[in-house]
């Protein structure tokens, strides 16, 4: 009697085994992202807009983005930031060195552009950077960022500002990529960083003392400024996994 309720013990232990399993591989598929190099796909909210063929988008192609598996629930993006093409080339390898540790999260959010049954959109965050920086460091960090920006000012005036040359900062890098529910589609929703100013508790502020928004700088130069597509780019734009050529 003890042997056949320890063998129906197993029995179950092993049954939940599975089935916290096929959870975790359903939750994982349902999360997942098409792996592969994410082009420019001239579009609103991920909808077709303008020429689509390989000869007219050809004109305007630009990798935004890799998406590289990590494991069995893991993603890395690598963002492509030679693209920014205002910013020096110390200001895009520090950018792509963020890329080493990152940290991934997914979850659903709502959104009225998804086409998902659900009316959700399935947010994918990428965190490359998180670590208390001081004055010095920011400061070659901006200059990195900041080359023929109309930013420059800004940035400059609010470092000279600065009462306390002893300031320190949380910088936070991050990355987001919404699935609006297009097969091989992804949005890129967000690419900033932020520098929070640090108490003599080392508690951040709630606002930042800076943000430096590097998709803006990305899609800025995508079109032309009399472009008809300009409009489509102004908030994000659309990734579309497609090899040139194609």
């Amino acid at each position: 009697m003890q042997i056949g309720s320890a063998v129906t013990a197993i029995n179950h232990f092993t049954s939940r085994l599975l089935f916290l399993a096929t959870c975790a591989v359903l939750s994982n598929t349902a999360f997942a992202i098409e792996a592969g190099q994410y082009y420019y796909f001239i579009s609103d909210k991920c909808v077709a807009k303008g020429p689509q063929t390989p000869e007219e988008r050809g004109a305007v192609i630009v990798m935004l983005f890799e998406v590289v598996p990590a494991g069995i629930s893991d993603y890395y993006v690598n963002m492509n930031t030679s693209a920014l093409i205002h910013y020096t080339e110390e200001g895009q390898a520090h950018l792509s060195s963020m890329e080493a540790e990152q940290a991934y999260t997914a979850g659903k959010a709502p959104s009225k552009d998804s086409l998902r049954k659900d009316g959700n959109a399935i947010q994918h965050d990428f965190m490359l950077q998180r670590e208390a920086i001081d004055l010095k460091t920011l400061i070659n960090t901006l200059n990195g960022f900041s080359q023929l920006q109309s930013d420059k000012g800004y940035f400059f005036k609010k470092i000279v500002g600065l009462s306390n040359p002893d300031a320190k900062f949380k910088a936070i890098t991050r990355v987001r990529l919404s699935d609006m529910g297009y097969d091989n589609r992804m949005m890129l929703t967000s690419y900033s960083s932020d520098y929070f100013m640090l108490d003599e508790q080392g508690k951040a502020s709630d606002t930042a003392f800076i943000t430096v928004d590097h998709g803006a700088a990305l899609r800025n130069s995508l079109h032309d400024t009399n472009s008809p597509y300009v409009i489509f780019t102004k908030n994000s734009v659309c990734g579309e996994k497609w090899e040139p050529g194609n």
